[in-house]
C-alpha cells in the first residue's frame, strides 16, 4: 500500500487487497458474507486508512518466497562429469571405438575452466 497515510489508492493497491481478501476467504477466515460486504467496501474507498480498516482484524498477508540462492558450482560439474561420462560411454560402445572416452577428458577438464573464459570475455567486452 501507499506510504503516505492519507495517500489515494492505486487500482493496483484495490487489485492486491481484494486478492487478499479472496485469500482469507480461502483459508477461511472469512464467510461469504463478510467477503462480499469486505470487497464491495473495498471497490468504494478511495484512501490507505479506509482501505486498511478493512484489514484490521485479519492477519498481514504471508511475505512472497525468498528467491532460491544460487547452487554450488561443484554439484554442477558433478552432474556435467557423469552426464558426460554416460556419453562418451555409450558412444564408445555404439561406435565400437574407445577414443569417444577422450571426450570426456576434455569436457572434464575444460568445465571449470569454461565460466571463468566467459567472464573474462564479458569483462574485456565491457572495457
Amino acid at each position: 500500500m501507499s506510504e503516505l497515510p492519507g495517500a489515494r489508492i492505486t487500482v493496483g493497491e484495490r487489485d492486491r487487497a481484494l486478492q487478499e481478501l479472496a485469500e482469507h476467504l480461502g483459508a477461511g477466515r472469512l464467510t461469504l458474507t463478510e467477503y462480499e460486504q469486505r470487497t464491495a467496501a473495498a471497490a468504494a474507498v478511495t484512501t490507505t486508512p479506509e482501505l486498511a480498516a478493512l484489514f484490521t482484524d485479519l492477519p498481514a498477508a504471508a511475505p512472497p518466497p525468498a528467491p532460491s540462492q544460487n547452487a554450488d558450482p561443484a554439484v554442477g560439474f558433478a552432474i556435467m562429469g557423469g552426464c558426460a561420462a554416460a556419453f562418451a560411454l555409450i558412444l564408445a560402445l555404439v561406435f565400437g571405438g574407445w577414443l569417444w572416452l577422450l571426450l570426456l577428458v576434455i569436457v572434464l577438464v575444460s568445465a571449470p575452466l569454461l565460466p571463468t573464459a566467459l567472464h573474462r570475455r564479458r569483462v574485456s567486452g565491457q572495457s
